[in-house]
């Protein structure tokens, strides 16, 4: 096969699987390897394309690290490529988040690459991963434990993320680079037996051509089925859901329909591991859980409220006090909730409207969520109630007791348990003359 063939070979495949022959804004990450340069010559070649490339240097291999970068710099000055070039101190940013160097370098570098997809405007993030990176992802799955997704390999595209390269084997790949004269740099550290990758590619350097077609269609079924999995654990997800929004995230879940699924250890890792939550016996336990139970991800808590589930993001419960100085200026002010006072010379009605007795108040006002010890007059009724009671009648979930907001008086008092209960001590008589409508 001659240099116009196998440009060919690989061209055709990656034009047609990712519609390159339209116009496209394209950047590629570019390490100086084989891959990347290999992929970043092709791309050159695809009509059309407008070129920036990213590269990273890690910082890891001292003089090493810097000869990439600026055989990457060199590359694209010659060909008039806008590059990119980001120095990450790896090492101390996988000793203070606790990473190991190659899932550090992998958080630092896909990072960068969202942010410079936003700030360039580039339609796709082109990556050299080819077919026998995928074969190596696979047996690392197995290893560690996986599912049907697990053994999918490396996605050929991942929202904005895409791997031109991906239907080529490494072989494959490196006659291309010889056929071509393309040069690129070696990286020592792929050479390196500590790393579990590099030691099963060792042993995947030796399968043959008839492996890999093989692997290609396997791959090519269980994307299939993997497709009707997850259709079916849709129509799951939405049977189970009775509320869900996603500003801010809120998912309530009915506990008595998650109980009916069978296996139920199946669609309870399918529709919980996305939040961080893997452990399915402890999801199990907290079907069964008292009220107020709660697992935490790092990102996400699910909370068992009565015959329900509450997902909510793991954020800190907000302790924050919103100063009101006056009527005038409350505007200007930057609160947790929009509010709207407004003084009438009568009560109208108005929905979501409380009315006061402006008389009554003393300015600063506060907005802040409960604590402990809290009480308040409810509207009507004889004597005070602690706050925690009152919630616990209106069977508020810990969610909703901590983003219930309240409006407090200069002198400390609760005038209005927000959206919900007005303070007695607050409301409108035959005595009052003036009227403080608040509006959520």
């Amino acid at each position: 096969m001659n240099n116009l063939s196998y440009d060919h070979f690989f061209l055709d495949k990656i034009i047609k699987s990712f519609s390159l022959g339209e116009k496209k804004k394209i950047c590629v990450a570019v390490s100086g390897g084989l891959d990347s340069m290999v992929l970043l010559n092709l791309l050159l070649l695809v009509p059309n394309l407008t070129l920036g490339v990213a590269h990273c240097n890690f910082t890891l291999r001292d003089k090493e690290s810097n000869e990439d970068e600026n055989f990457v710099k060199n590359f694209c000055v010659k060909k008039h490529i806008l590059c990119h070039v980001k120095r990450f101190h790896t090492f101390d940013f996988s000793k203070k988040k606790k990473f190991s160097i190659q899932m550090a370098a992998r958080k630092l570098r896909y990072d960068w690459f969202e942010d410079l997809l936003k700030k360039h405007s580039y339609e796709y993030m082109a990556l050299g991963h080819h077919l026998s990176d995928s074969v190596e992802t696979f047996f690392i799955n197995i290893m560690r434990g996986t599912g049907l997704k697990g053994l999918l390999g490396i996605p050929i595209e991942n929202r904005k993320f895409i791997r031109p390269l991906y239907s080529f084997t490494k072989e494959e790949i490196l006659h291309y680079a010889k056929m071509r004269k393309i040069n690129w740099r070696l990286d020592s550290s792929n050479q390196e037996n500590k790393y579990l990758r590099n030691k099963i590619r060792l042993i995947t350097s030796t399968f043959s051509d008839y492996f890999y077609k093989g692997f290609k269609k396997s791959i090519k079924y269980l994307h299939k089925e993997n497709l009707v999995i997850e259709k079916e654990v849709t129509k799951i997800h939405n049977k189970i859901t009775l509320e869900k929004k996603d500003n801010p995230f809120f998912w309530k879940i009915e506990c008595e329909k998650i109980k009916e699924l069978q296996p139920l250890s199946f669609y309870l890792f399918k529709l919980f591991f996305p939040y961080g939550f893997s452990n399915t016996e402890n999801l199990k336990n907290l079907l069964y859980a008292q009220s107020g139970k709660q697992l935490f991800s790092k990102k996400y808590r699910l909370i068992k409220n009565r015959n329900f589930w509450i997902l909510v993001k793991n954020k800190n419960i907000s302790k924050k006090i919103y100063i009101i100085s006056n009527l005038k200026d409350y505007k200007k002010t930057s609160l947790p909730i929009h509010i709207k006072f407004f003084l009438d010379s009568k009560k109208e009605n108005i929905t979501g409207a409380s009315f006061i007795d402006f008389d009554k108040i003393e300015f600063p006002l506060q907005l802040r969520t409960w604590r402990k010890g809290d009480f308040f007059f409810p509207l009507n009724m004889k004597g005070k109630k602690k706050l925690s009671k009152y919630y616990k009648d209106k069977k508020f979930s810990i969610f909703e007791k901590e983003h219930t907001w309240l409006l407090v008086n200069g002198n400390d008092k609760i005038i209005w348990i927000i959206g919900n209960r007005l303070d007695d001590r607050f409301k409108v008589t035959e005595k009052t003359k003036r009227i403080l409508g608040v509006k959520i």
